[in-house]
């Protein structure tokens, strides 16, 4: 099969990158390299670290580019592409708007016209809003802008099933983590510095929760959505356990060796308090579980970081 990933330079894009090509599949990788929450520089490092045999990048504004001339030949998308961040969001809403969905009625109008035979469009437990603890059936009360512009994105994929026969379904992610993890995310942040001796931030009492998802555990349930489950499915892509915000920098900390030094900060706007996904629906239909537990995902992750380190001083 040959499969577009937009935001493939992203965590969870490069990732369903390698997994496709191990599967045997054909990539094309696309990526728009857009500064924001990533550098460029970053973004570069890991689009340029992608799989030579088997991948074909392209880097494309999904906003402009000529889609359907992109996605000739494709068999199926997967939408990793969109402006992340929830308290930013309230900065730039515009920019999020634009992201999160006005490229997402291009690829759809584009995926139609090129006659591709699906699409798996991303979105996230943010559009359950504060207490995202359940199954689909939660009402959806997004808390910030990004969430906003989700949720719309998702209704405007389900118009297009409905109305133009467009193959899609919806995966909604629950607090992914692991190796090459957004810079500005907290794991990332307290790894890097309980690595370094430095001083870390945690926002609000640090006993907000977390559904962790690893992220190979993501790209396997995303690549079995190519497949799996009727157009319209809405599935929660969640980890097994949940586990709060500072019992997760311990397991950090005590892999890295470290004493973690904490600055407190008030709450941050549009932060949700808990998420607790339930993906019976997933294992149902896509035939996914996950298969890293939360400590041996977290220890994995605080090994990633601990290498960058040993690379970056060899």
């Amino acid at each position: 099969m040959r499969v577009a990933v937009t935001g493939a330079a992203g965590f969870i894009g490069s990732h369903i990158v390698e997994e496709l090509v191990t599967g045997g599949h054909q990539v094309l990788a696309i990526d728009g390299l857009l500064a924001g929450l990533y550098p460029a520089e970053v973004k570069r490092s890991v689009f340029d670290g992608l799989p030579e045999q088997g991948v074909d990048r392209v880097v494309a504004d999904l906003r402009a580019a000529d889609l359907v001339e992109l996605l000739d030949g494709v068999d199926a998308v997967i939408n990793e592409a969109a402006m992340p961040g929830q308290a930013v969001s309230w900065l730039e809403f515009e920019l999020y708007a634009s992201c999160n969905l006005t490229a997402v009625q291009r690829l759809a109008e584009a995926c139609l016209e090129a006659g591709v035979g699906r699409l798996v469009q991303v979105s996230t437990s943010s559009a359950y809003g504060r207490n995202a603890v359940g199954n689909e059936g939660l009402p959806l009360a997004p808390i910030s802008p990004y969430g906003v512009t989700k949720v719309a994105a998702e209704a405007l994929v389900q118009a297009y099933v409905r109305e133009r026969g467009l193959d899609a379904v919806i995966l909604r992610y629950f607090s992914v983590y692991g190796p090459r993890q957004r810079p500005d995310m907290a794991y990332h942040l307290f790894c890097e510095a309980l690595r370094d001796g430095r001083e870390l931030t945690v926002f609000g009492d640090g006993r907000q929760s977390r559904s962790n998802t690893y992220v190979t555990d993501v790209a396997a349930a995303t690549i079995a959505a190519l497949t799996a489950g009727d157009p319209g499915l809405v599935a929660n892509i969640a980890g097994g356990e949940s586990i709060a915000l500072l019992d997760a920098l311990e397991v950090l900390a005590d892999a890295l060796g470290a004493e973690p030094r904490i600055a407190w900060q008030p709450a941050q706007v549009g932060d949700q308090r808990d998420t607790r996904g339930d993906a019976g629906l997933a294992r149902e239909v896509l035939g996914w579980t996950p298969q890293v537990g939360v400590k041996e995902g977290l220890t994995a992750q605080a090994a990633w970081h601990r290498g960058r380190r040993a690379d970056s001083e060899s």
